[in-house]
């Protein structure tokens, strides 16, 4: 995993925090994790993709998760692959993921780049895709809108 780090950031602070925090919690996750549903890693010219696939109740859903050069002070970008049903609540152009409060500052984000890590972002991810197929199946979005 250490090849990538010169592709997705220049300081080096921001390579401790690949080193130290990110690459190990992937890891962990991973361990636990049947082979198809494992987080795989590949360089982009942004930075770096997380590529997975995530079951949270009836499909399987193919996403990638993108960590460009500003991460983890930029919140990273989820989108899925799989193609989703469109118009759909808290779907973004090129299907990306409503996660984090769109058009917000640092300050009022709900990313905190000091309290959370990519598998944070994974999990917000298996959350909202829940969400969509209640909504497949009842028209409600189960969740409150973001504040």
């Amino acid at each position: 995993m250490n090849d990538y780090i010169p592709i997705l950031l220049r300081n080096e602070s921001a390579k401790r925090r690949l080193v130290s925090v990110e690459f190990p919690v992937i890891e962990q996750y991973n361990r636990d994790r049947e082979p198809e549903y494992r987080i795989t890693i590949e360089p982009t010219a942004e930075g770096l993709a997380l590529n997975y696939k995530l079951k949270p109740a009836y499909n399987v859903f193919e996403v990638k998760t993108s960590l460009m050069a500003g991460y983890p002070f930029i919140p990273p970008e989820t989108r899925v692959i799989t193609a989703l049903d469109y118009p759909c609540p808290h779907l973004l152009p090129g299907q990306q993921l409503c996660l984090w409060k769109q058009g917000s500052t640092r300050r009022t984000s709900r990313w905190d780049p000091a309290s959370f890590t990519v598998i944070f972002a994974v999990m917000a991810a298996w959350r909202w895709l829940a969400c969509y197929e209640i909504w497949k199946q009842s028209g409600e979005w189960p969740l409150p809108e973001a504040r």
